[in-house]
């Protein structure tokens, strides 16, 4: 019988407790790889090895997927304890910040990412993302440069800047950013729409159009771009032609109060006064604490008048929009008084 190895035997001769617990050191460095693995799983690493930053960084990244941000920020914290040189731990537990919406922690957390990793074109992503929820524009456009400077086919980055010029009155350098997201993603549907509403401001409404025109033919089922197609036309005095364009967008998407407010004030427009009041009516059952909805509804019950509930309507319509906005609503004030006034000159029983 031919012998075994010294090393083959000593390798028969492991524990089991070691070998088991070698092999889910193993298993959490291949689920680092696939971003696979269990909670569960990385429990019992931490359990056995409890100053392992691997799986506790790991466990963050399965309680992200389960949506557990503030669970997954406490394991992210002690992974960066353990291990405070890691710029992805930082990024990471900034994004989580992000999704909690903490954007200025997030930002502290992309700043110490970038201190230890100046090349990390995702973090300056990250935080110009960060720094525009903040409404921190110009910064935005300055991480969103870095961004591209480390990878001039960074889609992503062309269009957040894009959209953080256009929030600065830059609409002809987003209009070149979004030209440059378009070609390296031709089939980027969002890009059109974005280009195309710096456009409208650019009063380049023809092609504006196109713009909104491709974004459709791309995705058909792209309820914002119908939306946006819609006032396009209405700039162009084609009411019934947006009317229709905002029939399909609510029915991709009914349960959007500006969907039915703005189908409603089209329809206005054109002397559909109950069909504008059933659309706000749906706009406020959707969102009953904004006051536009209330304010649209209360105009088109003055606007259809003749009848003293009408008026009565359009009064209680206006309060109502009045005291959710908590100030001076100004379109309310534009006919408030009329309808009361209107509605004062019928007599008490009357209709």
């Amino acid at each position: 019988m031919k012998c075994l190895p010294l090393i083959t035997l000593s390798l028969l001769t492991i524990s089991p407790v070691i070998f088991a617990q070698t092999t889910r050191t193993t298993r959490v460095a291949t689920n680092r790889a696939n971003n696979a693995g269990t909670i569960a799983e990385y429990d019992k690493v931490i359990a056995m090895d409890p100053k392992n930053a691997g799986a506790y960084f790991d466990r963050a990244q399965a309680k992200v997927k389960e949506l557990r941000y503030g669970d997954a920020i406490a394991d992210y914290t002690i992974a960066i304890a353990i291990k405070p040189d890691d710029a992805k731990s930082y990024n990471d537990r900034g994004n989580a910040k992000k999704k909690l919406e903490l954007y200025a922690e997030s930002i502290l957390d992309y700043d110490e990412a970038l201190r230890i990793n100046p090349k990390y074109k995702q973090v300056y992503h990250n935080r110009g993302n960060a720094k525009s929820e903040l409404k921190e524009y110009k910064g935005a456009v300055e991480d969103y440069t870095q961004a591209i400077l480390l990878d001039s086919a960074y889609t992503s980055a062309y269009t957040g800047r894009g959209l953080a010029e256009g929030n600065i009155s830059m609409s002809q350098e987003a209009i070149a950013d979004f030209t440059k997201a378009i070609a390296l993603d031709a089939i980027f549907a969002e890009g059109y729409v974005y280009r195309a509403l710096e456009k409208v401001k650019l009063n380049n409404i023809t092609d504006a159009l196109a713009d909104l025109d491709k974004a459709l033919a791309i995705n058909p089922q792209y309820a914002r771009a119908y939306f946006e197609r819609a006032q396009v036309k209405e700039k162009q005095g084609k009411i019934t032609d947006a009317i229709v364009d905002m029939d399909k967008a609510i029915l991709l998407n009914n349960d959007n109060a500006r969907y039915h407010n703005l189908r409603g004030t089209y329809k206005m427009k054109i002397n559909l006064f109950n069909e504008a009041i059933t659309d706000f009516d749906r706009a406020i059952e959707i969102r009953p604490e904004q006051p536009e909805g209330y304010n649209s509804r209360g105009y088109a019950y003055y606007k259809l008048g003749i009848t003293r509930d009408n008026y009565a309507n359009a009064v209680v319509n206006y309060d109502l929009a009045t005291g959710l906005g908590k100030q001076a609503y100004k379109p309310v004030y534009e006919y408030r008084e009329q309808a009361a006034l209107a509605m004062g000159k019928f007599t008490l029983g009357g209709k």
